[in-house]
């Protein structure tokens, strides 16, 4: 029974047991683990004490191995206070062979034009050839790596080991420290522009997993372009992990290593940063194709708020090729770190493949809404649409070669006939403006590759009878003459102010009262002459249109003139001519008219008929009902209650 509070936790095997199972081949040795075995009266030599040194630096690179490789915390390779120099953060990692490597406090001025010590050491560890040129006209790709070096110093006496020596000096003391080195990369595009060349090297290191593997005693930590000494860029995690495990893919199917995933989201979004702020110094704008700045995507990631369009027409992106299957959706910010993570899992997004590679890449791009937001935000929306996508069209050029023979002569066969121009036009809708006014308030989008399954679609569950569509909405838009700007109301609304909207006409319209019909053209008529509809503009007009027994003044004033209504007509529909839709439309003072005359009902009909004479008379003089409101504002004594 081994007791593991007085020592090692191994079993003590006797000579003879050795002995005999090394003859078995059932005993295996490991040459860097031997120590020295002290005994008393055993004289001790300087061999022993540094043997004992070795054994337990080897059994710490060991455990450091175990626990990971890459960068623990800091190490953060940035611009210096000139464009020939770098400033690195404190922090420590460990190497690939498990050596650890410390950065105790920050270096805010590390000289590129002071390498010549840094290229001694690549040299003398055999990481790089005797340089040929000065530091200041070096040009290329180089990788900044920290290596663990140690070095004696602090002299102390050295007594003689022989009767006939003498006392010398030696080095006392074996410091340990790290060493900042530059690490050519191998670059075959050399003769591209630098941002290319950035392109390229991420292509082949995150799709291809390849490039240069840095020596299992460096510890890279970003990668620069220099151009003659002058640093172009600096990318931090094209070769720098985060220290974590090497074991990834246990089930055999190439999966690429965690570290090397989450190191390409993190190279992509800063290497995107920098794209967006280049493009704002020229003017450029933020809505441009991936593949001008990039050979390869992660799984998952930002893009610009800008690379995606949502209208009454059409829906369109112009960031990933036109093959990829991209739709919209609206996820909870809380929940955008989950998928992303998932998404990670899947292979990166080459866009170097062909076009008919990329079919079958599908793409899911969210807007993050806060939690507490969602549902005011999609109020406007039915349950539908709250849950589903929307598709969204690629507007590249390449679409046109996508499509099939069938396809083109169709579309070519539609533009001849009368018809065609009547089929292709969309209705706009408000869930397309619930979409645009949620997209317009994004500042960053996010996209997650999605997985392909093969499914067959299929209906599940039992029939249901449907009620028919209710198009009672659009004919009272018609009959007020406000269809027209109806449809333009996505153009020049926000989201909320859509969905506001639309409850206060449906409450209205689906009022019991014979006068509710009248109420809506008003309502509506003053909400669509608004130059900008928002949610507080709308609760103002619902403000005024909220109060007792509304409908019934107006449905006085178009009562008496008019036949008896037959059994089945709607509500309003005989007093037409009475009293116009669009008229109604035309005015803003229809909720004034309507208490008008719901007091002159509760004081007598000839009051009821001095108001309808008024109405009337203004009507047939061309004039709008806001003059007749005028003119019994002033006949009235006291205002409506």
């Amino acid at each position: 029974m081994i007791d593991t509070t007085i020592g090692p936790a191994r079993e003590r095997l006797e000579p003879n047991a050795a002995k005999r199972l090394e003859v078995a081949g059932t005993l295996v040795h490991d040459d860097r683990r031997l120590r020295s075995f002290f005994f008393d009266g055993r004289f001790l030599t300087a061999k022993d004490l540094t043997r004992e040194q070795a054994y337990f630096l080897t059994r710490q690179a060991d455990l450091g191995r175990g626990g990971g490789v890459g960068v623990v915390t800091g190490l953060s390779v940035e611009e210096g206070p000139d464009p020939r120099a770098l400033r690195i953060t404190a922090g420590h990692g460990v190497t690939p062979s498990g050596e650890a490597v410390v950065i105790p406090r920050e270096l805010t001025n590390v000289r590129l034009d002071d390498i010549p010590e840094v290229q001694r050491l690549d040299a003398a560890f055999g990481l790089a050839p005797i340089p040929r040129e000065t530091a200041r006209n070096r040009s290329g790709l180089y990788i900044v790596a920290l290596r663990p070096v140690e070095y004696t110093a602090n002299l102390v006496a050295s007594y003689p080991s022989s009767v006939g020596g003498t006392r010398t000096a030696q080095d006392g003391d074996i410091i340990e420290a790290t060493a900042i080195t530059l690490i050519p990369y191998p670059d075959n595009h050399a003769g591209a522009g630098f941002e290319s060349r950035r392109s390229r090297v991420a292509h082949e290191i995150f799709v291809r997993n390849g490039g240069l593997r840095p020596p299992v005693d460096a510890l890279p930590i970003g990668m620069l372009a220099l151009d003659h000494g002058v640093i172009r860029w600096i990318d931090r995690f094209l070769v720098r992990r985060e220290v974590g495990s090497e074991q990834t893919d246990f089930l055999g199917f190439g999966q690429a290593p965690r570290a090397l995933r989450e190191a390409h989201l993190l190279q992509y979004r800063e290497h995107l940063e920098e794209v967006l702020e280049s493009r704002r110094q020229v003017n450029q704008g933020e809505r441009f194709a991936a593949s001008e700045h990039f050979f390869a995507l992660p799984p998952a990631g930002p893009l610009p708020a800008a690379a995606v369009a949502v209208s009454g027409q059409e829906s369109t992106e112009v960031f990933f090729p036109p093959e990829v299957d991209v739709e919209l959706s609206f996820v909870p910010e809380d929940e955008i770190g989950a998928l992303l993570a998932e998404s990670l899992f899947l292979a990166p997004i080459d866009l170097t493949k062909t076009g008919e590679e990329l079919t079958a890449v599908s793409v899911l791009v969210m807007v993050p809404i806060p939690r507490e937001e969602m549902t005011q935000a999609l109020s406007a929306l039915f349950p539908g649409e709250r849950t589903g996508t929307l598709k969204l069209r690629a507007t590249a050029s390449g679409l046109v070669a996508m499509r099939r023979p069938g396809d083109a002569l169709k579309a070519l066969t539609l533009r001849r006939t009368p018809t065609a121009l009547a089929t292709q036009m969309t209705e706009p809708s408000l869930a397309d403006a619930v979409w645009s006014g949620l997209l317009s308030n994004a500042t960053t989008l996010w996209y997650a590759r999605r997985k392909n399954f093969p499914y067959k679609a299929a209906v599940v569950g039992q029939p249901q009878d449907a009620e028919p569509p209710d198009d009672d909405f659009t004919s009272a838009l018609k009959e007020a003459g406000l269809y027209t700007e109806f449809r333009t109301l996505p153009s020049r609304a926000s989201a909320l102010g859509i969905g506001k909207a639309y409850e206060l006409l449906s409450n209205l319209l689906r009022d019991d009262d014979a006068g509710a019909r009248h109420l809506f053209a008003g309502a509506a008529g003053e909400i669509l002459r608004q130059q900008r509809v928002t949610a507080e503009s709308v609760a103002a007009v619902e403000k005024r249109y909220t109060y007792e027994g509304r409908g019934g003044g107006l449905a006085l004033l178009a009562k008496a003139p008019t036949p008896r209504r037959t059994t089945g007509a709607k509500p309003g529909a005989s007093v037409a001519s009475t009293l116009p839709q669009e008229a109604l439309a035309r005015a803003s003072t229809i909720a004034e008219l309507d208490r008008y005359a719901l007091q002159a009902g509760r004081e007598g009909a000839e009051k009821v008929e001095h108001l309808r004479g008024i109405v009337t008379r203004t009507l047939r003089e061309g004039r709008t009902l806001d003059s007749a409101v005028e003119e019994i504002r002033e006949t009235l004594e006291t205002p409506p209650t």
